[in-house]
């Protein structure tokens, strides 16, 4: 089965002009925010993604077969990279153990979304520049090459310019020092030139973004409240352990209120912070004996920091993408433990087939592990074939998701509208509003939900007045929502021929998109389409904006053709 586009993929590739423009827009990549087209200065600055997708388009054009190809090609790139660091990690064993761990981290089904969601190859960029970097590193304490000690810096900052969650870099490089026999001043000093690659990095990402501006939405921020955040900081620890023991099931989403903000007392927060803190116990103790088990831990401890921290300083949502790089303390963890059952004291240097047979019962076990997710990584794959098929899976899953609602109803609904079979027609829309309508049950104030219900009225029902008021409860729930403010011009210019107070109204609603999101492609050929055609450009409520009722229907010429 072929796999498209799905969820931000649109947003990092076919919507992202400067991605469709090829070679030509690489410079502008390298300077604008990863959600540019949202005209929000979230922080987000992850360049090198889109450039490979700026590349893959001036080559093949937009071709979802060679995105995803790439995707897998990097993926499977980034384990040879982790198992040739591992060899040099793990000198005194045998390579079987390299292998077996590398085997774990690629096969764990948690990866499914990184891989199959495009828009996700900054989390395998990320990883894959740090591994090479580590490479680099330990080369570097054997030749003592400048060259060598370049080239680290050198993908040390593409792992940031990845994403900035590689940060965690600084502390995984002077860990695998620590552990590779070096005293901790030798360490310290070998880890200088990356602090000097991060501020250099962070200073780059200022001049170019400014300052971030986040404005804290109930969806992607359930936990904002000053009483949830630390319980839930616990609660959320909890899941990602369980979700590395056991990923299933296995969802794009878990916006509010999927994981509902915890307290105190609620379960999960317990055996949270009871298993916090027992494994930060056991992760001290182990790094102090340098032993394998305690390397483990601290690599899940050091990776998963960026997501406890988003939901400790954020009130931030948890998504399985966060794991990928905390999966691979789990992997050393597992094989270590099993290759216990192993005779340790035998020469690293039997060949690997033979240290696998005289090590059956370990390596049947990881073996068979790897089969297990390898088949659920299978099955999974396909949920991400589009938008459709993804939120339809999903739905089920998260069903306390107004995000995924959401999502699901608005892909039925804008399926329904082009629709020429009246039954098929009816039928998906009337599925579609089901799931808004529960998305609104679980958030009373999700604009882009009402939106959505007042463009079923409009576009399938052809029903103006009502599609007008879920459009303004739209604009009333959710003010910097722009596609409310487009449906309501494009209202308005459709039943306004020969109506002044309503041509002005669609000229306001126009130049109220643009205001809120200069760069959205919808609303900037609108408004200079409506400008150009009536010369109108309102850019204040007009005092005469009449009504608009049901006894026209909306023409199809302006933004519900588009949809």
């Amino acid at each position: 089965m072929k796999n498209g586009y799905a969820l931000d993929d649109f947003y990092a590739i076919p919507k992202n002009e400067f991605v469709m423009q090829g070679f030509n827009g690489i410079p502008k990549l390298m300077t604008i925010d990863f959600w540019y087209l949202f005209n929000s200065k979230l922080g987000y600055y992850r360049p090198l993604s889109l450039i490979t997708f700026a590349i893959e388009n001036s080559f093949f054009g937009e071709n979802t077969a060679v995105n995803h190809f790439d995707n897998a090609l990097l993926y499977g790139l980034s384990g040879f990279m982790l198992f040739m660091f591992l060899m040099k990690l793990f000198p005194a064993r045998n390579l079987a153990i390299a292998f077996l761990i590398s085997l774990v981290f690629l096969a764990h089904p948690i990866h499914t979304e990184v891989v199959a969601n495009i828009k996700s190859r900054d989390e395998i960029l990320s990883f894959l520049n740090t591994f090479i970097t580590l490479n680099l590193v330990f080369s570097y304490s054997i030749t003592k090459s400048r060259k060598t000690l370049i080239w680290s810096a050198l993908f040390f900052y593409l792992a940031l310019l990845s994403k900035e969650t590689a940060v965690t870099g600084l502390a995984l490089i002077p860990l695998f020092l620590f552990y590779s026999g070096l005293k901790i001043p030798v360490v310290l000093k070998r880890s200088i030139p990356y602090v000097g690659i991060v501020i250099l990095f962070f200073l780059q990402k200022r001049y170019f973004l400014g300052p971030s501006e986040r404005i804290p939405d109930i969806l992607n921020y359930p936990y904002v409240g000053s009483g949830v955040r630390v319980p839930s900081f616990f609660h959320i620890f909890w899941i990602s352990v369980q979700k590395l023991i056991w990923p299933f099931p296995l969802s794009f989403d878990y916006c509010y209120n999927q994981i509902p903000a915890s307290h105190w007392f609620d379960i999960g927060s317990i055996f949270g912070l009871i298993s916090f803190f027992a494994l930060a116990f056991l992760c001290i103790r182990g790094i102090l004996k340098r032993s394998v088990w305690g390397l483990g831990l601290a690599v899940f401890f050091v990776t998963i920091a960026p997501l406890l921290g988003f939901v400790l300083l954020r009130g931030g949502i948890f998504a399985e993408r966060f794991l990928y790089a905390p999966c691979l303390g789990f992997a050393i963890i597992l094989v270590y433990a099993l290759s216990l059952i192993a005779d340790q004291k035998k020469d690293r240097l039997v060949n690997l087939f033979e240290w696998i047979k005289r090590n059956v019962i370990a390596t049947g076990v990881i073996l068979t592990l790897c089969s297990f997710y390898s088949i659920a990584t299978i099955q999974r794959n396909p949920a991400w074939k589009d938008n459709m098929t993804l939120f339809g899976t999903d739905v089920k899953h998260s069903s306390n998701s107004a995000e995924a609602h959401n999502l699901y109803g608005t892909a039925l609904v804008e399926a329904a509208a082009p629709e020429k079979d009246s039954t098929k027609k009816r039928a998906l829309d009337e599925k579609g509003l089901i799931e808004l309508h529960k998305a609104i049950a679980i958030d009373s104030f999700y604009g882009q939900a009402y939106c959505e219900i007042g463009y079923s009225f409009a576009a399938v029902y052809k029903v103006n007045d009502s599609a007008i008021k879920y459009f303004k409860k739209a604009i009333e729930t959710t003010p910097d929502y722009v596609m409310s403010y487009i449906y309501l011009g494009a209202i308005y210019q459709n039943t306004g021929s020969g109506n002044l107070p309503r041509q002005k109204l669609a000229s306001y609603y126009y130049n109220m998109a643009l205001e809120l999101d200069p760069n959205y492609p919808e609303a900037i050929r609108l408004a200079a389409a409506f400008k150009k055609l009536t010369g109108l450009d309102v850019h204040e409520m007009p005092e005469d904006v009449g009504y608009v009722g049901d006894d026209k229907p909306v023409n199809s010429n302006a933004a519900f053709k588009s949809q």
